[in-house]
């Protein structure tokens, strides 16, 4: 049963339609969840229908085998890109109601980090758009509920957000030195 609620739980993280942000970060890494998975069905398999004659049990067999060659399978797949699926979160700013923060996503694959803007709290909080790429150190915070004030290595700006959902108005241009502009494809 715990095996498969685990494999719901990353086929979700991995889909992730509601971009909530605890489900992304703990089950949003497909090869490991194809790894632990495969271990804990070897598990019951193992505990549940053990092999007691290996003649006469050869489906018990060819499934724990079939579980072992689908579990070293995610386990070189997490090895070899588990890393595009891990990101580094600090908090840069929070609303005065608490009900949106701006964070920078840093992936482990290269040096690109992102504004992204969080709406809710706890294990409801969603990913509501990204306002760009930070360059710099940047500092942040919320003019209210419907604003957010950078200041970057390349200048300030006040970016609007949707006072309904947060999600961005306008985002940072394609440059570090441009400033802001309009959102016109939403994530």
């Amino acid at each position: 049963m715990l095996a498969v609620v685990l494999a719901v739980l990353f086929v979700l993280g991995a889909w992730n339609p509601w971009r909530l942000v605890a489900l992304q970060g703990n089950f949003g890494n497909p090869w490991f969840g194809l790894f632990v998975t495969a271990a804990m069905v070897y598990l019951a398999l193992w505990l549940l229908a053990p092999v007691r004659n290996e003649a006469v049990q050869r489906r018990g067999i060819a499934a724990r085998v079939v579980t072992v060659v689908v579990g070293v399978i995610g386990l070189l797949g997490w090895g070899m890109f588990g890393i595009l699926f891990t990101a580094q979160t600090t908090e840069l700013a929070r609303s005065a109601d608490g009900s949106r923060t701006l964070v920078v996503v840093a992936r482990d694959t290269d040096n690109h980090q992102e504004l992204r803007v969080w709406a809710g709290s706890g294990w409801a909080t969603r990913e509501v758009g990204v306002l760009g790429r930070a360059c710099g150190s940047v500092t942040a915070q919320f003019a209210g509920t419907d604003a957010v004030e950078l200041d970057t290595a390349y200048g300030s700006w006040r970016l609007a957000l949707d006072p309904a959902t947060g999600q961005p108005r306008e985002v940072l241009g394609p440059r570090c030195a441009d400033g802001p502009v309009p959102a016109t494809m939403e994530p």
